[in-house]
């Protein structure tokens, strides 16, 4: 029996942006882990406005379980992962970044959390968490830093609100994701606030993780712009825009 003739259980999103070098071993990773399990699946690769050779790689690929999406532009991860959102059709939805830095495997511990009304988060920052390789000393600094006022302004208690593997129910995606307003890193921070003020619970489960020397981020860039995307949905919980009967 193959992915297309088990009943269609979920869906995995994979934003991209330029990821021609790794999409490929990161999504044969992912069909050959899910083409084992008993249930149906589809990835989603949203092509966050790639200006290199994304869209043809992943085209070339001709997995019958991938299906890809794009918009022509670049508009963010938060952005990409909210229009993957839009498109999935399973009971649940995970969505996992393109460089592989939580390995596909880790999928099980998720699973192993869920619940109707859950969302299920996986988390570098507990006791049981193991990192293979870790961030250079500046960026821990930074993300220990920015960890720090992300409890202390609207997710006390979660450990690790950025790290990019997530598990909803479609349900609660559909209600969490129709709200969002920040499309770029900060968006983690969003989501689980809005789901946090929908009573949603959020299960935060330790995952194996390893940084990615490839990554192209910048970190100070990065750190000022999510702190003002964190001042941005402190003030609009503050005015109750995340609340179930605003939008």
């Amino acid at each position: 029996m193959t992915a297309r003739d088990k009943p269609l259980l979920l869906s995995i999103i994979v934003p991209a942006y330029n990821e021609e070098a790794r999409i490929t071993t990161t999504l044969k990773a992912i069909n050959a882990f899910f083409a084992r399990k008993d249930f149906g699946f589809e990835i989603i690769v949203v092509d966050d406005g790639s200006r290199d050779q994304t869209e043809i790689v992943v085209n070339d690929l001709h997995l019958n379980s991938v299906r890809l999406v794009s918009y022509g532009q670049n508009r963010g991860k938060g952005y990409a992962v909210n229009y993957g959102v839009k498109q999935a059709k399973g009971q649940w939805i995970l969505f996992t970044d393109a460089d592989s830095s939580t390995p596909i495997g880790e999928f099980d511990r998720l699973w192993a959390e869920i619940d109707s009304d859950r969302v299920i988060i996986g988390s570098r920052y507990l006791k049981a968490s193991h990192i293979t390789v870790k961030q250079g000393v500046p960026r821990i600094v930074i993300s220990r830093l920015g960890n720090l006022l992300v409890q202390t302004l609207i997710l006390p208690g979660i450990k690790d609100s950025q790290c990019g593997f997530k598990l909803f129910s479609a349900p609660a995606a559909k209600t969490i994701f129709s709200r969002q307003t920040i499309w770029r890193w900060g968006f983690d921070m969003e989501i689980l606030r809005i789901a946090k003020e929908h009573g949603l619970k959020i299960k935060e489960v330790p995952i194996t993780w390893r940084n990615d020397d490839q990554s192209k981020i910048q970190s100070s860039r990065v750190f000022t712009n999510t702190l003002g995307e964190l001042f941005r949905i402190t003030w609009n919980s503050l005015l109750g825009r995340y609340q179930p009967n605003r939008h």
